[in-house]
């Protein structure tokens, strides 16, 4: 999973960072790609075709597809019985899009897509060496923030969560280090109300989140309310469980333009869904 130098066996330090390793391979939290793969049916909310140029594309479905294993690297310093963690990850694959052009039918597209992502994490020892993964457990953790690589000119400034459980809350930092038992969490099927600000008043804007039933992965389209700012509703799940949303940017070409790019600027962050 990882890629790096290689690793003394007997090294105490070299074997401490092993063990963080495994945790990270082995933990949903620093799984970054899974969260919002999928294709679906484009849900952008309108079927009004009324004055679309005649080239456009009208997506009636597509979804990220990822093409190999994401290139992951995990730079951990080690302070004493704290060990401070900067995960980067690179990610190659396609987004395809099936539509339909007013000028030539149907058509399929498939765009490449690169992307980088990065979070940052904190481990404690706990334990003793030999105690499971020499004593290591997450501490701290922070959100997720990816863009595409060849062409990046959406960008997300804040992010603004209302709910019963968080009545205005205002993210402007999607990599800020919190304490695990501090995640945002929300009640079970709790509506909640994000509103995502932008740097362009024209991008398409998605939620997504993870099902544990069909369709599994859920995208909800976000409304725009003009000069870069985007409103969407939904529910957290039924079930309590560490659960993950993707806040996702794409330019408009991208989805409506075959020979635009990938153009992409995402926010991810874990929360908790408990019962009342």
């Amino acid at each position: 999973m990882f890629a790096g130098g290689e690793k003394n066996p007997q090294d105490p330090a070299d074997l401490d960072e092993r063990a963080i390793e495994d945790i990270i391979g082995g933990s949903d939290c620093f799984e970054l790609t899974s969260h919002f793969e999928g294709t679906a049916v484009d849900d952008s909310g309108g079927t009004d075709t009324t004055g679309v140029i005649k080239d456009t594309i009208l997506p009636v479905l597509w979804g990220r597809r990822i093409t190999g294993h994401p290139n992951s690297h995990a730079q951990i310093t080690l302070a004493g019985d704290s060990a401070f963690i900067s995960l980067t990850i690179h990610t190659v694959g396609t987004l395809n899009i099936i539509g339909w052009r007013a000028d030539t039918g149907w058509v399929g597209v498939q765009e490449l897509l690169n992307e980088t992502s990065q979070l940052f994490a904190i481990f404690k020892r706990r334990g003793v060496a030999t105690d499971p993964h020499r004593g290591w457990e997450l501490t701290h953790i922070s959100g997720a923030t990816g863009a595409s690589d060849s062409i990046s000119t959406v960008e997300i400034d804040s992010l603004r969560i209302q709910s019963t459980s968080y009545p205005d809350t205002v993210i402007s930092n999607p990599v800020h280090i919190f304490a695990v038992e501090d995640a945002l969490t929300f009640l079970s099927e709790e509506e909640i109300k994000p509103t995502v600000y932008a740097n362009d008043p024209s991008l398409r804007v998605f939620l997504h989140v993870f099902m544990p039933n069909w369709p599994w992965h859920v995208r909800v389209p976000f409304v725009s309310g003009g000069n870069g700012t985007y409103t969407g509703i939904w529910h957290t799940q039924l079930l309590p469980a560490v659960r993950f949303a993707v806040f996702g940017c794409l330019q408009y070409e991208t989805l409506h333009d075959e020979d635009y790019p990938y153009d992409f600027h995402g926010w991810l962050f874990p929360y908790l869904v408990r019962i009342p």
